[in-house]
């Protein structure tokens, strides 16, 4: 029986930049038949980009859209084409759900698979379920398919399509399209990184196999966009006891070649092989996606260098390090700015740490600004400046100097705050929350640790130099703005506060329910009122890597005015 050769590109797709998309198709679709594919098979929305947002209701983007794709139809290469774009409710076999919002324009989209081979289109699959909720906004811009379900046969292979959503929905469209008799579902997805989100999602594509009988081909997007990281991680999946059967790597592009021979005379068996890429370690994963993130987001932002505040502390370090990682050290270039607080350890640490990764090193002293700063607002305030004032006085000098420093060299400013500082607004405005780009936005302090950690055991692994010095991680965490000053004086212990902000923010739970479960009462009534005063400052501040399922922006959507307060 002949065999089928699939090519699943997990390709990194840039939103808006529909040239480039559309290039980058045709460059796996011509490695892809040099591989003797039959049929090269793209994310989600490959074509726009995901997410592509309100360039969905400019006519002109859509125009351009259709015009690439059908220069991708067009064609003539060996190799079949599934790719996901955008379509219109005029276009060949699609068909849509009837209108509910009257106002928006332009009317009719899907969100689409499209199938194409020698020149001609063989079929459209339009996605059925349309997702509301974490990130996802797709009920703004897109009607959901309706209609008989399509088949198509390559290689004597029965192949149905499924978009994303539709294949986590029980006694849902994969139902309907293995009764359609498919032998192998396709999914296109543009499926965003979360910790934990790849065991879930296998294990949902085994019971999914399980339940249809059908061989599920699944293929997603990789690469960062703004807040997001798409981890790749395509996979696919047969019915029976083998499960995994490949899969692709994490957080890189990759072209994963999978056979798929029919045994029998009727055809009804299948035997899948392909290459299985290895898993990932928690937090080497979580570490690959900060890196992919910020790699991703300078380059598709054109900036070509970053600069950070180094400090000495184990946030600065962690996030010099995942810039040096990502970008490489002659584009990463770190300040010292110490103050009349900063410690001598301080300074020799962050000096450790610039030659370990071998990025530049510039110390620019505050004192003298601190001095004139606060000489100008003593009249004022009739004293020097002191307590909150002196200490956000000192963040904000450091602030200024990176913006310039910015404005000067074209490099973009990377913030270094963790999430248990902005959830609780230990963080000042225009201070050390300035720059363009929120590296470890989305990571618990606790979290900050481990990934330093496991960032030092691997260049030990490698034989090479641990870049953050062993100081770094066992010192008193501090902002130094004050003498003697301890984060602990001012809020709880980290690996206290982190479960605590992990429930209230990510899991929703309210502050009777936290201590119903046993959490101290006052703790958790000035935790949660940390939280709930200081989401003003969150609105202020530069997007940052998503790598929880809820992070403070798309995902957290509370108002800044506020009554609500519980009674307990």
């Amino acid at each position: 029986m002949p065999t089928l050769r699939l090519a699943l590109a997990q390709m990194n797709a840039t939103v808006g930049a529909l040239e480039v998309n559309a290039a980058a198709v045709s460059l796996w679709r011509t490695r892809a038949a040099d591989a003797g594919a039959h049929l090269l098979i793209t994310p989600e929305l490959a074509l726009t980009g995901y997410p592509p947002e309100d360039l969905l209701l400019k006519e002109g983007f859509l125009r351009a859209a259709g015009q690439r794709l059908d220069a991708l139809i067009a064609e003539t290469s060996p190799t079949a084409l599934a790719v996901g774009t955008v379509v219109h409710n005029d276009f060949p076999g699609v068909e849509l759900a009837p209108r509910t919002d009257t106002r928006r324009s332009p009317a009719g989209l899907a969100n689409a698979i499209v199938v194409a081979s020698g020149g001609e289109l063989l079929g459209v699959t339009t996605k059925r379920h349309l997702p509301n909720y974490d990130v996802f906004d797709e009920r703004r811009y897109f009607q959901p398919g309706v209609g008989a379900v399509s088949l198509t046969t390559i290689q004597g292979v029965k192949i149905g399509f499924l978009v994303c959503e539709d294949i986590w929905v029980d006694e849902g469209p994969a139902r309907d399209v293995a009764a359609a008799g498919a032998q192998v579902i396709v999914v296109a997805n543009a499926s965003p990184y979360a910790r934990g989100r790849r065991a879930e999602r296998e294990a949902l594509l085994v019971r999914r196999a399980r339940e249809t009988g059908c061989v599920l081909v699944y293929v997603n997007l990789v690469g960062g966009q703004d807040e997001l990281v798409f981890d790749g991680q395509s996979v696919v999946i047969v019915p029976g006891a083998q499960g995994v059967v490949a899969r692709a790597c994490a957080f890189g592009e990759e072209l994963l070649i999978v056979d798929i021979e029919s045994t029998g005379e009727d055809g009804a068996s299948l035997v899948v092989t392909g290459v299985v890429a290895d898993l990932l370690e928690p937090a080497a994963e979580v570490y690959e996606a900060l890196v992919t993130g910020t790699r991703d987001y300078l380059a598709k932002n054109g900036f070509s260098s970053a600069i950070l505040g180094l400090s000495g502390g184990v946030d600065s370090a962690i996030v010099a390090t995942i810039a040096t990682d990502a970008i490489g050290a002659d584009r990463v270039s770190a300040f010292a700015m110490p103050s009349r607080y900063s410690s001598d350890h301080s300074l020799s640490d962050a000096e450790l740490l610039a030659a370990s990764l071998g990025i530049q090193l510039t110390t620019l002293p505050i004192e003298a600004t601190h001095s004139a700063l606060a000489a100008t607002l003593t009249p004022v305030l009739t004293t020097e400046p002191v307590g909150l004032t002196d200490e956000n006085l000192q963040s904000r000098i450091r602030g200024v100097l990176l913006m310039a420093l910015s404005n000067a060299t074209g490099a973009i400013v990377l913030t270094t705050g963790n999430k248990s500082e902005m959830a609780t607004g230990y963080s000042t405005l225009y201070g050390d929350s300035a720059g363009g780009f929120a590296v470890i936005k989305d990571v618990p302090k606790t979290l900050v640790y481990q990934l330093c950690e496991w960032r030092n055991q691997l260049a030990a692994l490698r034989g090479e130099t641990p870049p953050i010095p062993r100081n770094i991680l066992d010192k008193a965490p501090s902002a130094e703005l004050r003498p003697d000053q301890r984060d602990d004086q001012s809020l709880p212990p980290y690996d206290e506060l982190d479960p605590l902000l992990e429930a209230y923010v990510e899991g929703d739970a309210t502050a009777n329910e936290l201590i119903a479960r046993g959490h101290d009462a006052d703790l958790v009534r000035r935790i949660v009122q940390l939280v709930d005063r200081s989401e003003y400052k969150r609105r202020q501040m530069p997007p940052g890597v998503r790598i929880t399922r809820k992070a403070f922006g798309k995902d957290r959507r509370l108002p800044i005015t506020n009554g609500f307060r519980e009674t307990t």
